[in-house]
This record gives C-alpha cells, sequence and structure tokens, in this order.
C-alpha cells in the first residue's frame, strides 16, 4: 500500500468529509492596502494587453533566497520523524490551515472547524516547528472550500457560457467544486490569509493547490467585470476565436492583480511573508498542454518562488529530455531568482505508485532538478525502504548548499519558451507538443547534447536590455510576437547577435491572430508563403496568405504540412553545414526528414544552404529548407523544415548536428564555458557572487543503463546503478580570471592548465553530479 500523494496530504491533511456554512466576509479594502503598501516591487518586465499598471515581480524576501531545505509531509510526521528532518537540512515545511472542508483554528471568516482536529493541534504544531528551526508553510486549497461554495453560490466558477449555477451533490462530493478566483472570492481568500498571518505570525509563507482560472470563468461577477471593461460579453469557449483568445488575455490579468493584491496585503502585515506556491503554468508537464491555459507564465513573478511538480511517470515523458527542461523552466519563469521542483518519487502512473522503485532514482531525480537551477524540495515521509534514500538526497542538498542560492545563467545562448504561442498557437491540448512545445524540446536537447550553454527566457525577457548579456537568441517556431517583441529582436540582430528561428516564427501577433504579412521577414531574411505538403507542387494554403488564412489558423493548417521528404545540404557560398560530422552521418546525397516545412521564398541577400523536396519524387518542387543570412552587424540562420521538432519527436543524429552547427556559427562569439564529455553528461554553467566571485558548472551523469530496453511508449528512469563518466574536459576562456578550480561537493583541488588559450581543468570522474567551482579575480 503506498503513502499518500503530496497533492493528497499537502491539500487535505488529515481532514474528514462534511458540509460546512459560513458567513461572507465582504471585498478586502484593496485601496486602503495599497495605501499601505511597502516597497515590495521589482523591476517592471514587458505589458500584456488589459495590463492597468506597470507589471513588476516581486521583490523575493532574503530568507526565500537563501532557503535550499524544502522539505514536505512533515504535518502527517512524528515529533521524532520532524526533528530527523530537520536535522537533515529540511527548513521550510506545510502546515494546513484550511483544506477543502474545514479551518483547522478558530478562523472568524470560515465557520466550521475541524471537529477532528484538537482545538490547540494547529498552534503546537507551529511552536513545534520553530523549535525545530523549520519555516511554516501555511496551505490554503483556493479554489475547493465546500463551506464557501454552499453558501456562495455566486462565488461558484461557471466553466461553460450558461447562466445555470454548478450545483454538486454534497453528500457524495463533500469538498463541492471549484470556486472562482477572478471575482469576489478571490477577495475572501485574500481576507482568510491576511487572518492567518496576523493570527499566526510564526507563519513565513503560503502554498496554495491550484491558485488558477481554470481556463476562464462565465460566473456574473467575470460576466460583469469584462463587460465593464470592454463593453463585450465573455465569448464562448473557442481557442480557434480571435474574441475567446482576448478575453484570455483578460482573465489572466484579472488573477494576477488578485496575486498582486494579496502580496500587498500580507506584506503590509509582514514584509517577509512569501508566497513559496504550487504553480500551475511551468508545472508538470501535463500543465504545459493546458490550452486554454489555467494561469499565465508571467504570474510566477508574482510569486515569491514557485515550485514545480516534478513528474516522471511515461505520461510526463519521464524517459526524454522534458525533466530537464521543466526544471530549467521552473527557474526561467521566476527570471531566474528563486524557484523549486519536487521530484516525485514514483515508478509509474495508472495508477500512481511507489511499487518497486529504486532507491538510487531518488538521488538522480533531485540532482537533476538542482542542475537546471531548482531548487530541489522533497516528500520526506516516504516507505521505510526508501527513507535512507531520502536522508542520501537531503544530505546531498545540504552539501551542495553553498553553491546552490544566490546564482544566475552565465550568458550565452537564449532559447525562448513563448507562453503565448503555446496557447493561441497550438491552441489545442491535444496537439500543443506536437505543434509548438516540440520545436523547443529539439533546441534544447540538442544544446544539451552538444553542451552549448542555453539559458530558457521567456516572452518578457525579449526587450533590449534582457537580451543585452546574450550572443545568441533561439526563437523555436516562435509564433506570437507582439510589435515591441519584434522590434527588440531586430535590433539585437542590428547590433551584432546571432539569431537561429524556425517555421512561423512572427507569422502571428500576441493574440495568435496571422499577420497579413508575417513580422520579421527582413531579419528572418525569408517572405513565408504558408505551409507546404510533400508531394504537392503548391503550398497548402496556396502561394500567398489569404484573407481567411490571415484572421485565424485552421486547424487542417498542422495536418497539412505534415510529411515525408528529401533534405539536402548545398554547395553554397561559405557553406553552413559542410562540417566533418555532418558528413560522416548523411554524406553528400539526400537523407530522408520527417516534419513540417514552411514555405518560404528567400530575399535578396539570403542564402539557401539546404532544400527539401517531397521523398522520392524526382519531379517535386524543391523548397528552401534552411535559409542565412546577415542583418545589420548579426547573422541569421532559419529552419524553414522543422529540424527543430522532428529532433524531438523523430529524430536521426544529423538534426542535431544541424541545429547544433546553426547554433555555433549565428553568433559573433563562442560560448565562454566549454564542456567536453559525452552526451548524457548534462553541463550548466551559473554565475554566483554573493559569496565571492565564482562561476559554477554543475555537471550531471544522465546515463541510464536500461533505458531503450523496454517499449518507447513506456519507458520511465527507474535508475538501479550508476556508471560514472571519465576525463570531463571543461575550457573557460581566460579572460575569467581564474584564481582556483575545486570540484565540489567533494572539495578537491582541480589543476589549471593553460592549453590553446583556454584554461582547462580535467574531471577524473563524475558519478551523479558533481559542481567545477571557479574561484574568480
Amino acid at each position: 500500500m503506498s503513502l499518500p500523494s503530496r497533492r493528497e496530504f499537502v491539500c487535505t491533511a488529515v481532514a474528514a468529509t462534511g458540509a460546512a456554512a459560513t458567513e461572507g466576509a465582504a471585498r478586502s479594502n484593496v485601496e486602503a492596502a495599497d495605501a499601505k503598501e511597502p516597497d515590495i516591487w521589482g523591476r517592471a518586465v514587458l505589458a500584456q494587453p488589459f495590463d492597468k499598471i506597470p507589471f513588476r515581480e516581486v521583490k523575493v524576501p532574503a530568507w526565500v533566497q537563501g532557503t535550499t531545505g524544502v522539505g514536505y509531509t512533515l504535518s502527517v510526521m512524528s515529533s521524532a520523524q520532524r526533528k530527523d528532518a530537520a536535522a537533515a537540512g529540511v527548513t521550510l515545511s506545510e502546515v494546513g490551515f484550511v483544506d477543502p472542508f474545514y479551518a483547522y483554528y478558530d478562523s472568524k471568516l470560515l465557520n466550521r472547524r475541524n471537529p477532528h482536529v484538537p482545538p490547540d493541534r494547529v498552534k503546537k504544531e507551529v511552536e513545534e516547528y520553530q523549535k525545530l528551526g523549520v519555516r511554516v508553510l501555511g496551505v490554503y486549497p483556493p479554489t475547493l472550500q465546500a463551506e464557501v461554495w454552499e453558501r456562495h453560490p455566486d462565488w461558484r466558477r461557471v466553466a461553460a457560457d450558461t447562466d445555470q449555477v454548478p450545483e454538486i451533490d454534497l453528500k457524495k462530493y463533500p469538498h463541492g467544486g471549484m470556486l472562482c478566483p477572478l471575482g469576489p472570492y478571490g477577495d475572501f481568500v485574500i481576507d482568510v490569509l491576511a487572518e492567518i498571518v496576523t493570527e499566526f505570525p510564526a507563519v513565513s509563507a503560503f502554498s496554495f493547490d491550484g491558485l488558477h482560472h481554470g481556463g476562464g470563468c462565465y460566473c456574473t461577477h467575470c460576466r460583469a467585470d469584462y463587460k465593464r471593461d470592454t463593453g463585450n460579453a465573455i465569448p464562448k469557449r473557442d481557442m480557434q476565436s480571435e474574441a475567446f483568445r482576448t478575453y484570455l488575455h483578460w482573465a489572466d490579468r484579472t488573477l494576477e492583480d488578485l496575486v498582486r493584491r494579496m502580496q500587498a496585503r500580507l506584506k503590509a502585515i509582514n514584509p517577509d511573508v512569501a508566497l513559496v506556491t504550487w504553480t500551475t503554468n511551468a508545472g508538470r508537464f501535463g500543465h504545459l498542454l493546458d490550452v486554454p491555459r489555467n494561469m499565465s507564465a508571467r504570474m510566477n513573478l508574482l510569486f515569491d518562488a514557485p515550485d514545480q511538480e516534478f513528474w516522471m511517470d511515461e505520461t510526463n515523458r519521464g524517459s526524454s529530455i522534458v525533466p530537464a527542461f521543466g526544471a530549467a523552466y521552473v527557474w526561467a519563469v521566476s527570471n531566474h531568482r528563486t524557484a523549486f521542483a519536487e521530484p516525485y518519487l514514483m515508478s509509474r502512473g495508472n495508477p500512481y505508485g511507489k511499487d518497486s522503485f529504486p532507491a538510487h532514482e531518488v538521488e538522480r531525480r533531485v540532482m537533476l532538478a538542482l542542475t537546471h537551477g531548482a531548487g530541489p524540495s522533497l516528500a520526506v515521509q516516504q516507505p521505510d525502504h526508501l527513507k535512507p534514500a531520502i536522508a542520501h538526497a537531503l544530505a546531498g542538498i545540504k552539501k551542495r548548499a553553498p553553491w546552490l542560492t544566490h546564482k544566475r545563467p552565465e550568458p550565452w545562448g537564449a532559447i525562448l519558451v513563448s507562453d503565448n504561442t503555446r496557447v493561441f498557437y497550438g491552441r489545442s491540448a491535444g496537439q500543443v507538443e506536437e505543434r509548438y512545445l516540440a520545436n523547443v524540446f529539439g533546441f534544447f536537447r540538442a544544446a544539451l547534447e552538444e553542451h552549448l550553454p542555453v539559458t530558457l527566457v521567456n516572452d518578457w525577457n525579449l526587450t533590449a536590455d534582457d537580451l543585452a548579456p546574450y550572443k545568441l537568441l533561439v526563437l523555436p517556431n516562435a509564433a506570437c510576437l507582439d510589435d515591441r517583441q519584434c522590434a527588440a529582436v531586430e535590433q539585437f540582430v542590428a547590433r551584432g547577435g546571432g539569431l537561429v528561428a524556425s517555421l512561423d516564427t512572427g507569422l502571428c501577433d500576441e493574440f495568435g491572430t496571422p499577420r497579413k504579412a508575417p513580422a520579421l521577414a527582413a531579419v528572418l531574411g525569408v517572405r513565408h508563403r504558408g505551409g507546404a505538403t510533400a508531394g504537392a507542387t503548391a503550398g497548402a494554403i496556396g502561394d500567398t496568405l489569404d484573407e481567411n488564412f490571415a484572421r485565424t489558423l485552421p486547424p487542417e493548417y498542422w495536418q497539412k504540412r505534415k510529411g515525408v521528404w528529401d533534405f539536402k545540404r548545398l554547395d553554397a557560398p561559405d557553406p553552413l553545414f559542410a562540417t566533418e560530422k555532418l558528413t560522416e552521418l548523411i554524406g553528400r546525397g539526400p537523407v530522408t526528414f520527417k516534419g513540417p516545412v514552411a514555405r518560404v521564398e528567400p530575399l535578396k541577400g539570403a542564402v539557401a544552404h539546404a532544400t527539401v523536396r517531397a521523398k522520392d519524387n524526382a519531379k517535386a518542387e524543391e523548397l528552401p529548407a534552411v535559409v542565412a543570412h546577415t542583418y545589420g552587424a548579426g547573422r541569421v540562420v532559419y529552419f524553414a523544415a522543422g529540424i527543430d521538432a522532428a529532433h524531438y519527436a523523430l529524430s536521426y543524429p544529423y538534426y542535431r548536428a544541424l541545429l547544433a552547427q546553426a547554433m555555433r556559427a549565428a553568433p559573433a562569439a563562442a560560448p565562454r564555458v566549454r564542456v567536453a564529455a559525452p552526451m548524457c553528461v548534462h553541463a550548466v554553467p551559473v554565475r554566483q557572487e554573493k559569496a565571492g566571485r565564482r562561476l559554477i558548472v554543475h555537471l550531471f551523469n544522465d546515463l541510464n543503463t536500461t533505458a531503450g530496453h523496454g517499449h518507447p511508449a513506456e519507458e520511465v528512469p527507474l535508475r538501479e546503478e550508476v556508471v560514472p563518466i571519465h576525463d570531463i574536459a571543461v575550457a573557460f576562456d581566460p579572460g575569467y580570471g581564474i584564481k582556483r578550480v575545486t570540484l565540489q561537493p567533494a572539495g578537491h583541488a582541480l589543476k589549471v592548465e593553460r592549453v590553446a588559450n583556454e584554461d582547462r581543468v580535467t574531471v577524473p570522474a563524475l558519478a551523479v553530479h558533481a559542481m567545477v567551482v571557479a574561484e574568480l579575480e
């Protein structure tokens, strides 16, 4: 019998079932709270539709920035077990204050107190955590509360375009249904949180299981508010509708404003209180498939630290590049400040369980998360056979703690992960992986395999200031860009930055509506003519973008562009792909390519370096597949063939070589940190300056000795052993001014040798994870 999942115990703790009643609270006095608002806001980021004031990221309290020991499940552990967890390094854990059925304390807002919990339980738990040096993470599941559901029908979320208020059999489903946080209930949540932090000053942070709008709401409050703000009725739920996509932006802004008001109210009471909470955008892989989205990626900037559910079973692409991407992405949506990721310790889904879960896999999952920038969080309470592995993992985090906080990426290459493109271009939960995410995963995979240091960035990072540190920008099928983003990309390239882009980049605006003429044509060096179909002599959309296409992207747009092609390198002047590796992999003739193709026409001065045509059809039209040119002082490589998506979904090794060569050729400068190691080694350089100037290169051994032995669709990483990787070379530009280099956490000194105008060290052996730490002048 498996123990409860993190979701089960954090959401409901030890709750019993039952219905409840409450007297509603009036809306918070938001204006008064704002008048007392402390200085809690950092820099402003790029505006989005319906922003009424500049959107600023929250300032993260110092204690959050320095936290590495997030350990869940202490609320269901004995005092002795809690003491052991604190000794092992847990410094933040949950205490339940409200569950979907009851309050656990004497609340003036929630009348139904849990009858199964002693009256002084919460007080005693808080005092015990304080004595152990463990900060209290208060738990409130914000969109499920039976008492509120029963007493306030108008606060219920209405998922469909109807005036009918949802009803639920509270005997069968005593938790009720989802409440709408976009209206009065959102302010009620703020009131409850303010009550908790006032009554329990020791509460350091709050966590919410599901702070989201569910893709929109048609309750009376949402209808009235949307009408007030736009003059329009909320349209029917249809991602093909520009009106609905516009509404979704409004819903995102409204939810963001709730969190902004929440932070202002709580930090007016205690400036150090934080939101360290589960995120449903940058959460587990399934959340990336949510269309419509439940919350914007940008809302993570209003959390002091988003926490990700890090699932690695077969349904969450466990044996792929996706888990590494997930850890990197949750750090990215925090603007590379503070973020956490909890690796779920389960062997498989359907049903979820820990049956035969190898102890060694605990360390692998924890170290993968911290390699890519996320602080690992762990469910400490586990079956007896896994407790030694949990202790080992916590000890590993504790030993590495001096090098895990106050860090930022060491910039060279930036890969855009566009939340607007994912939702407004992907448009379908069942298709978003194929239509967009595969492009991002393909570039990320190629960079990781070739040890190219890339940083994931977001829509709001496409500004001149945020792009300035980078030498390379990668736009994988970044279809939905607004005019300001396009101007920033153009400026970046004109000033000497390298750009690599693919397929429909710049095709649509921020609402997902195709432009009459795609943006960035001059920068990319091509004129977009629509999608191409293998075997056809004309584009799937035609030779021009017609009026219907200019208003929407019909579902058949993606279906028709699939195909199997012959890919061929060209002997162009300054050949981009004349590398020994590519010749070794594909020779000189055409080779098979499986994937989408955009029909493009190179502009004057742009040169095609490869072509595609329908497979085994000598009479088929030859189409440009890769086009390169210079724009201003920068170089651009554009993939009309979706090599990036194919490298994730249907990979041939030459795909990796093409993508990596483009990423090396476009920027004017090579990476300042270079790693020579097998492709199973993840290498992630970060800069740490709080405790002296340091450059840290995380090395993670992702080798799986049983990978590929089972059914491909059912593969799950359940590693039982490690095969050490020997003699990994890490080279630094001499301009860093390296004083000394150590291998941590072992503390071994590494000899620095000047070889070919670079400072090089050799890691003699890598087991699971190590850090090459260079102390700089």
